[in-house]
């Protein structure tokens, strides 16, 4: 990795002239961001405050509100949304006052509707491979309000059709690979149903393959019954005990036989 090279201490007002000027070169800064850069530079807060003050009074720098008003605009014009520009603007270190006013200025100067842009951004996107959440991530990312991107894909045609992140990849699942692996960890069958239903994958041949998993010996529920009996150290000398064991093994999915004959 390179190292990044020292900052050569100010030794007068024009270094900080200087390294103030190489910084808003770069891109346009706030001026806190500036501020920290010239910090970095020097310790005197006599030619920080003075160089500051200077440039905003001869138009180098722009005042918070100017940026504000101008970031705004530019979030605006890219269909992103007021979240999006509190965000950003609270880490350039501006005020949320002076964000908001910027805010609701351009937005009844321009008479800019946010609910219009997010249906614009919304209506330009590719939708095609995308899950419902993935979308609504996706439009809340670039700042517009939760309420309004759920009312937004709701009314929209082909977004309100798109299935959930958890719905395509039931959809990919095969039944019998998630039995078996539910099985494994010592789950009885009305329990890995429960969760397969839970998980959203067609059920409808669960029994079916259920049964073809323990015709061929892939799966040996009362087998897995008593390993699950084994993780615990019941007294089945004790009636109590004894009932608390079929409580357990009952809660973890396995049938009243397969329960019965373990406890036996």
């Amino acid at each position: 990795m390179f190292s990044q090279r020292p900052v050569k201490p100010a030794k007068t007002i024009d270094n900080v002239y200087g390294s103030a000027f190489y910084h808003l070169e770069a891109k346009d800064r706030t001026i806190d961001e500036l501020r920290k850069k010239l910090i970095a530079k020097t310790d005197n807060q006599e030619w920080i405050d003075t160089v500051l003050n200077d440039l905003i009074e001869r138009g180098y720098l722009k005042s918070d509100k100017n940026f504000a008003i101008n970031f705004v605009e530019m979030a605006f014009s890219g269909e992103k949304g007021s979240q999006f520009i509190l965000s950003k603007l609270r880490e350039k270190g501006i005020n949320e006052s002076i964000v908001n006013e910027a805010i609701v200025y351009v937005s009844n100067r321009d008479e800019v509707c946010e609910i219009t842009l997010l249906n614009n951004r919304l209506a330009n996107m590719n939708l095609d491979s995308l899950s419902n959440d993935k979308l609504y991530a996706t439009l809340t990312k670039f700042g517009f309000k939760s309420a309004d991107v759920r009312e937004a894909i709701k009314s929209h045609p082909v977004a309100s059709a798109l299935p959930s992140k958890m719905q395509i990849k039931a959809d990919k699942a095969d039944i019998v690979k998630e039995i078996e692996k539910l099985a494994r960890k010592l789950k009885g069958k009305s329990v890995i149903k429960r969760e397969l239903k839970q998980k959203l994958i067609d059920i409808s041949t669960f029994d079916e393959e259920i049964e073809k998993l323990e015709m061929d010996g892939s799966i040996d529920f009362y087998e897995n019954c008593q390993l699950r009996l084994d993780k615990k150290r019941f007294d089945l000398s004790k009636s109590k005990e004894k009932s608390k064991a079929y409580a357990y093994l009952y809660s973890h999915g396995f049938s009243s036989d397969e329960i019965k004959e373990t406890l036996n």
